[in-house]
């Protein structure tokens, strides 16, 4: 199993190889199966093998050079480096896109992944797993992991803002339709109208266009990306789904790129209730190569706002006066949600005294081992349908299947935030 603080820093060496961060994260399962998650350990393999991982001579070369480099530095050094130490995962506060690069930002947001070391032990291991958690992380980690498949160019950061707006925005939802909240959704009370936006498991996410957002090209500029392609008008919708668990809590919302709607050198002016009358919905399927990257717009926020400014992006958390559902949110609430089931756990043979600090770190090793697991499955269950189905029922399937796998708790607002067991095994049985 790769610990976040590994992968964050291979990441952070590959970006310093030149590397393109895609690239990068498409060859840590190699390199980890090489043993070769270091630059240290980097700097003493044969170029053929670091060419057999990443194709090129070119870059081989490149990433051998600057691991030899970067080892010498270290060596040298009369103080250890802090970006090999940790095992537990680093939670990442929120940033601006005026402090992270695009790649800096894609890197910091870099989940677990799970590395078997070899076959014949996956399925048992996935199997005897049980995760004890809520519903509301559990909707996160569906939805980054479809995402994958039915909107494959979008970057984890926009993954992460658009699962985070399913849970919370199926929370709301829920939390009215049970009682624990009065009024309407800030979308029931028009919110949005007009705003691009997107149809994930049922929900409808208004969104906000990243235009010139550029993870890929290592800074160099993009083309004109023109309008993301529209459902054709006729298109049947999802069904909105109501059964979403608690909201996790107010989110601090990040500030990045300048949002637009339709033409990228006109702002967005107004999403006020009813400013708008025509919907623009963006394609959830087809997605091709020039698409933008997308934030999902928080309207609750929105709508709790009395003023607001469409042209500045001096306060916290707007991105041209709008606010987005922030990616960090989404990634540090599942780092921190799934726990061991007690009895999947195994029985410790004698009580070994801990120190507080100690015993936490051990529990945040865990749920990130937990989390790793978890995203693995998901990925065998999509990838089992995705060339089957295509992306647009796979959407439609994937609430079914979170439905089927979620914690049983109890009916009504007894059960509203209340916890139970995850079998991967459960997941497992649903691939084809």
């Amino acid at each position: 199993m790769a610990s976040v603080s590994e992968v964050q820093s291979l990441l952070r060496f590959l970006k310093d190889a030149k590397v393109p961060v895609p690239l990068a994260m498409s060859k840590f399962p190699a390199l980890k199966e090489a043993c070769l998650t270091t630059p240290e350990s980097l700097s003493k393999a044969p170029l053929p093998t670091i060419q057999s991982i990443f194709g090129e001579e070119k870059l081989a070369k490149q990433v051998l050079s600057t691991a030899k480099r970067v080892s010498k530095k270290r060596a040298s050094s009369s103080t250890s480096e802090t970006s090999q130490s940790p095992k537990k995962a680093r939670v990442v506060p929120s940033k601006t896109g005026q402090e992270l690069s695009p790649a800096d930002l894609e890197a910091s947001l870099a989940l677990p992944t799970f590395s078997p070391s070899s076959c014949d032990g996956i399925e048992a291991e996935l199997n005897s797993t049980v995760l004890h958690t809520n519903r509301a992380p559990l909707v996160v980690a569906f939805v980054v992991q479809l995402l994958r498949y039915t909107m494959p160019t979008q970057p984890l950061s926009s993954r992460l803002s658009l699962a985070q707006a399913v849970m919370s925005i199926g929370a709301k939802a829920r939390a009215i339709n049970l009682g624990i909240q009065s009024g309407k959704t800030a979308e029931d009370e028009g919110w949005g109208e007009g705003q691009p936006s997107v149809r994930i498991m049922g929900r409808k996410i208004a969104v906000m266009r990243r235009w010139g957002y550029d993870w890929e090209n290592n800074g160099q500029e993009l083309p004109d990306r023109g309008l993301i392609k529209q459902e054709e008008g006729g298109e049947e919708l999802l069904p909105v789904r109501e059964d979403y668990p608690a909201n996790p809590g107010p989110n601090n919302d990040i500030e990045s790129q300048e949002t637009i709607k339709g033409d990228p050198s006109t702002p967005q002016t107004s999403v006020h209730p009813k400013s708008q009358t025509e919907s623009h919905p963006v394609s959830t399927t087809d997605d091709s190569p020039h698409d933008p990257p997308l934030w999902a717009l928080n309207l609750e926020t929105l709508s709790k706002t009395s003023a607001y400014s469409t042209t500045s992006t001096s306060h916290a958390g707007l991105v041209n006066g709008l606010p987005i559902y922030d990616p960090h949110a989404a990634r540090n609430y599942m780092l921190k949600s799934f726990a061991t089931a007690a009895s999947s756990s195994p029985p410790a043979p004698s009580p070994v005294k801990r120190s507080k600090s100690a015993a936490l770190a051990k529990e945040r090793e865990e749920k990130e081992n937990n989390l790793g697991l978890l995203l693995y499955a998901l990925d065998l269950l999509f990838a089992s349908w995705i060339d089957v189905i295509g992306k647009e029922e796979l959407d439609r399937r994937a609430f079914g299947w979170y439905s089927r796998v979620r914690p049983a708790v109890s009916d009504g607002v007894a059960g509203w935030g209340g916890k139970g067991d995850v079998r991967l095994a459960d997941l497992l049985n649903l691939r084809r």
